[in-house]
Order: C-alpha cells, then structure tokens, then sequence
C-alpha cells in the first residue's frame, strides 16, 4: 500500500486530482513547446530549482540528498521534473494574456459553489 496511489490525499494536503491536473498541464505544456521549437535556458533551470530548494528550506547537498532519498527520487529523476516546472512556468508567462482573458468567466462559472451554499441558506 502506497500513499501516493491508494489515497486520494497526498502528502502536504494535496489532492490526487489536483497532482494529476499538474502532471496533465505539465505534459501539454512540453508537447506545445516541442511543438513549437521552444526550449528553456539552462539558467532558467537553475533559478527555479534554486527556488524550490529555498521555498522547502532545502539548502544544503546534504538536506536535498535526504529529501531525495526521503521521497524516493533520483537526482535525474529531481533535475527531470525541475525542468518540467521550468517549462511550465515558461508556458504561463507565454499564455498569461489568454488565460487572463477567459479567466473571469471560468470564475463565473465556479460561482456554482456559492450559489449552493445560499441555496442550503434558504
């Protein structure tokens, strides 16, 4: 039995649906960017991998090593998926325009939670 398979929490409270969402707009946003002949630097890696060993106060070899091993990821496997981060970052400062515009209606759209919660009101 596997808490990353069997329960539909993950650690740090995330959702299992919310991981695969992520995984989903990870892997759409390396095939647009294979697509379109896009790559991201090197030194855009390297910011964001710095980024997420200080927001999870991993500042040391020897802190990141035990987290790798902790979690069960290889240094590859680590450098694979900070890459995947770095390239969807890239995509959401490329699609910020667009998402920005079709935002406020997805938000009127998601107002079908309030309009429950004052329907139970009633």
């Amino acid at each position: 039995m596997s808490i990353l398979h069997d329960d539909p929490y993950l650690p740090g409270g995330e959702t299992l649906v919310g991981a695969r969402n992520r995984v989903l707009l990870g892997l759409l946003a390396e095939r647009d960017a294979e697509r379109e002949g896009l790559t991201v630097p090197d030194a855009r890696v390297a910011e964001i991998s710095r980024w997420f060993r200080a927001r999870f106060d991993l500042l040391t070899r020897e802190r990141t090593a035990a987290f790798l091993e902790f979690a069960g990821l290889s240094v590859e496997g680590f450098s694979r998926l900070i890459h995947e981060l770095a390239v969807l970052d890239a995509a959401k400062h490329r699609y910020a325009p667009l998402v920005d515009a079709r935002l406020p209606d997805h938000r009127r759209l998601m107002m079908v939670r309030e309009f429950l919660l004052r329907q139970e009101d009633r």
